[in-house]
């Protein structure tokens, strides 16, 4: 069953000098199975956006739906909702509280009813997921791990819940470059494993090469829903609302410009690497 929004608007401050629409007529159906990204200039509307797919707001009209259960509906319970829907916040190792990697990441099943063995257990296969071994890291201090560490762990306390859906917003901000390769490789591994995956993300690189389905927000309102590489065919309007493009499709861009004979609906290496040889190719055909 899928996660829906119909006609979600929200607005922070209500009747007040402040009063700010955050999200305009919000129609959007995400599938299980499905790996989504969602991108736009900072104040777009994302954040709030996810925020409504786990109850941590609630539309101001409209309906938000997971699995058929309407999350402002009387009597609903919103535990098991953000059960059913797993939030990392940007920069999630900022909310680390407990002392040992083990207390973290057993703190949510423990307030699930779960029996000592059973939260040894999600605790176990939480830092499997994403990489860490049991034995080394579960009596480490969370505090005394380098960012790319604690992010994990931050991550594998939502995994420990074993949510259906997961939310990532920002997940590898601030990390350097072997962290945000780690953290999206995990994130993928996710994926592969049947977990439906919801990127929020500032990289235009990172969505292109692991999104199926792009989601734009511009303003409060989503703009473009489509299959990843359609949505970047619309490089033009992506840039007049203040938004990259892939680092290759620039490339390609450029490329094209220049009079090579390349495709611009590219942003992969291994696609441009495959066009410019072509275009090379053929041109020592005509020579």
């Amino acid at each position: 069953m899928p996660l829906i929004l119909e006609g979600v608007n929200y607005t922070y401050q209500p009747n007040s000098p402040y009063q700010t629409s955050a999200l305009r007529d919000i129609n959007l159906v995400i599938k299980e199975g499905e790996f989504v990204g969602l991108i736009g200039h900072t104040g777009s509307g994302k954040s709030t956006l996810v925020q409504h797919l786990n109850g941590l707001l609630k539309p101001t009209t409209g309906r938000v739906l997971v699995d058929d259960e309407e999350i402002s509906a009387k009597g609903v319970m919103l535990k098991k909702i953000r059960k059913k829907v797993g939030l990392v916040f940007q920069y999630p190792e900022h909310q680390l509280f407990e002392d040992t990697v083990y207390k973290e990441i057993a703190f949510g099943p423990k307030n699930l009813d779960l029996s000592d063995e059973q939260i040894k257990q999600r605790v176990k296969i939480a830092l499997k997921m994403v990489h860490l071994d049991f034995a080394k890291y579960q009596a480490a201090s969370s505090f005394a791990l380098s960012g790319g560490e604690k992010r994990r762990v931050a991550i594998a306390g939502v995994l420990a819940m074993e949510p259906k859906y997961l939310i990532l917003d920002e997940p590898t901000a601030g990390l350097d470059p072997r962290g945000r390769n780690e953290i999206l490789e995990q994130v993928k591994e996710l994926h592969d494993g049947g977990m439906t995956i919801i990127l929020v993300s500032h990289s235009m690189d990172d969505v292109a090469r692991l999104t199926q389905r792009l989601i734009v927000m511009h303003e409060s309102k989503i703009v473009f829903d489509d299959e990843t590489r359609k949505v970047f065919a619309h490089y033009e309007s992506l840039q007049k609302m203040g938004l990259d493009v892939p680092t290759v499709t620039k490339l390609m861009l450029r490329l094209k410009k220049k009079g090579w004979p390349v495709r611009q609906d590219v942003f992969t290496v291994e696609e441009a690497k495959e066009e410019i040889l072509k275009a090379i190719r053929e041109e020592k055909i005509r020579a």
